[in-house]
């Protein structure tokens, strides 16, 4: 997803700082750069109050039915969920009908952005029945969707900024390098071993997702120190 025309950048100074390191990363190209921008972008990413809300209703909403799955089969998830209408019905329509319900039909610029990270863990993850879902350990459920939420909201933001003046596949090329940066460090530094007693079953329970993200974006600001 490349930056919405209609997309007004934050003016706040952590948005400004991840602005200036996002251009030193494109000057520089080395490793060290690309370090300092993810870093300022988490930074000013948790500096919006409201940040992640979306995206941790939608991922708790998604856990609790891998769960359910995963124990007792989908027709039971989805009567835990007030979704017996959708028994029966294709894998892709119950996933669009869910996914429309968890992220609001896609109404704000962060449900949109959720939906889209939610949709690509699934893909990244092979999952083309839902009943599939339920042999992902939700561990790594949790993790695709982080890095998928994360990656994209750094596209969504700085897609633009980055293609300014270059071909297609140089832009694509730095967003994968981000991308990559992305995926490895949380695959290797991010502990979500406590997933095993957290509480799904219902979406006001969504402080353990919330956390994680925060986690997952303070690994970047770890990562990077000023010299």
């Amino acid at each position: 997803m490349g930056t919405s025309k209609g997309y007004i950048a934050p003016t706040r100074i952590e948005w400004s700082q991840a602005k200036r390191a996002v251009s030193q990363m494109l000057r520089n190209g080395d490793s060290s750069s690309l370090k300092k921008a993810a870093s300022k972008f988490s930074t000013a990413m948790k500096s919006d109050a409201a940040y992640g809300k979306t995206f941790s209703n939608a991922a708790t909403g998604i856990l609790s039915l891998s769960k359910n799955i995963s124990s007792y089969g989908l027709n039971y998830a989805l009567e835990q969920i007030n979704r017996s209408d959708l028994i029966g019905k294709p894998s892709e329509e119950i996933w669009n009908e869910l996914l429309n319900q968890y992220t609001s039909d896609g109404a704000t610029v962060e449900d949109s952005l959720a939906a889209d990270a939610l949709s690509k863990a699934l893909e990244n993850l092979q999952v083309n029945d839902l009943d599939q879902l339920g042999n992902v350990p939700q561990e790594n459920l949790l993790k695709e969707m982080l890095i998928e939420f994360i990656a994209i909201s750094f596209d969504f933001r700085f897609a633009e900024k980055i293609g300014k003046g270059r071909l297609p596949a140089e832009t694509q090329r730095i967003l994968k390098d981000m991308q990559d940066y992305i995926r490895s460090n949380l695959y290797e530094e991010l502990n979500l071993e406590t997933i095993r007693n957290a509480d799904f079953s219902d979406l006001s329970n969504n402080k353990y997702v919330s956390t994680a993200l925060t986690e997952a974006f303070s690994i970047f600001e770890e990562l990077f120190t000023e010299e």
